[in-house]
């Protein structure tokens, strides 16, 4: 099937899912927030993660937790020094809207009600739900885009992923069962091995990447 210049090939789409779902759960990477049972927290984390590598963001999230075990903790008590490592300040200002809007209620889990709340997008609401509550959910990131650009052999832009062609590419590459280690999986692989120095020699997808075989032939 090809589509808006994106070929989808089942073979390669199950191919995928199979291969980083191992991969991942080879290769998890065990940073403190991906093991949180406080909802807040692994909120909190998702806002402080995004655009931000995860290592620049450990110490920052281990302060926060240690100091904010609560929404009302924070806006107690916060006084713009969580992100001053960071220097992101803005993400303050966003925290403190997100908690006060948990102040009285629980981290919803639905998709439709966590867009609805302070600093959430779609990429984070996708990943709370998938990562944190072990739900079907997609995530997409300029990381992520890339991979399946070269992995299914189309052209990316800057808007690419907020197409909807793509977006139900990725929807359809995102198993239903194990959805956290596959997405855990492609964002890590996103960063370690499909990254913009790619280390194809080590890719367990190249077998069938449409990038590594074109990059091949031409070798």
């Amino acid at each position: 099937m090809i589509k808006n210049g994106i070929q989808l090939n089942h073979n390669k789409k199950n191919y995928l899912k199979s291969k980083i779902k191992i991969w991942g759960d080879d290769n998890f990477e065990k940073y403190p927030w991906r093991f949180t049972k406080n909802k807040w927290h692994a909120l909190a984390a998702e806002i402080m993660l995004q655009r931000t590598r995860a290592g620049q963001v450990l110490d920052t999230y281990l302060s926060f937790v240690e100091n904010y075990e609560t929404p009302e903790d924070f806006i107690k008590q916060s006084h713009g020094e969580v992100f001053k490592n960071l220097g992101l300040h803005w993400r303050e200002k966003i925290l403190v809207d997100l908690a006060k809007s948990l102040k009285n209620i629980d981290v919803p889990s639905e998709k439709s009600e966590l867009i609805k709340l302070p600093g959430v997008g779609e990429y984070i609401a996708g990943a709370y739900r998938s990562f944190h509550l072990d739900q079907y959910d997609y995530i997409i990131d300029s990381n992520i885009v890339r991979v399946y650009g070269r992995y299914f052999g189309f052209e990316t832009d800057g808007e690419t992923r907020r197409k909807k062609v793509f977006i139900n590419l990725v929807k359809l590459c995102t198993p239903k069962r194990k959805t956290r280690i596959f997405n855990y999986g492609i964002l890590d692989f996103s960063r370690k091995i499909c990254k913009r120095a790619l280390l194809c020699d080590k890719c367990p997808v190249n077998k069938k990447c449409s990038y590594f075989n074109k990059c091949s032939v031409i070798s």
